[in-house]
């Protein structure tokens, strides 16, 4: 988009698809914005014209277990040493809606025709209450992106209650899995940044901390 030059000078829609794992990542946003302000004519559409990234706590200790014990045998091997380090990376997969043990709390709201391209970066306080007693082994992320400025509205949701898509949802194993309460509440907070090595790619940080009967 940026190495073209149109015949026009405004255009009246944006259409785009930009939207990477975890919404942010690729970074295909600035592409997208860049034409906003070069081409979109005042009043313009762009679709979609609203993102929303949300986060809830899970239950997961199958796959949990699975991929830490796939390193005590790798071919005979044992590389556990490595687990911990794998373990910082998020896992993309499906995840079914039971295994969601909190409600969920909204993270980041863009508004794509009046964000900033450094919107992107950003840090959010969050709370999640728990819905159930269980174990809590890590948070799950996934957007939501709203064509609203329509007769007929439409929101693509990558949620675990919605249909399957191919963005599945982002998993974020915590260090230490936690017993948890009906009414027990996870708090905390997320920075998100651009990879200073690679662009395309996200620095993301919890920090979490449980109040309750546990």
């Amino acid at each position: 988009m940026e190495e073209i030059e149109l015949p026009v000078k405004e255009v009246d829609i944006i259409i785009s698809e930009w939207m990477g794992y975890f919404l942010l990542y690729e970074s295909m946003l600035d592409c997208v914005l860049w034409a906003r302000d070069k081409y979109l004519a005042k009043g313009g559409k762009m679709l979609p014209d609203r993102a929303q990234l949300y986060i809830a706590a899970i239950e997961d200790e199958q796959y949990k277990s699975q991929k830490l014990g796939f390193w005590k045998n790798v071919y005979g091997v044992d590389m556990s040493a490595l687990s911990k380090a794998v373990m910082k990376e998020p896992i993309i997969d499906m995840v079914d809606s039971n295994m969601i043990v909190s409600n969920h709390a909204m993270i980041l709201d863009l508004d794509l025709v009046k964000m900033k391209k450094e919107d992107v970066e950003f840090s959010h306080q969050y709370e999640l209450v728990m819905e159930r007693h269980d174990r809590m082994h890590g948070l799950v992320a996934w957007f939501d992106t709203s064509f609203s400025d329509l007769e007929n509205p439409v929101v693509l949701s990558t949620s675990p209650y919605k249909k399957y898509t191919h963005w599945k949802t982002v998993v974020f194993y915590t260090d230490h899995d936690m017993r948890v309460a009906k009414g027990d509440v996870l708090s905390g907070s997320v920075a998100v940044k651009k990879s200073q090595t690679n662009f395309r790619e996200l620095d993301v940080k919890f920090s979490y901390h449980l109040e309750g009967q546990h």
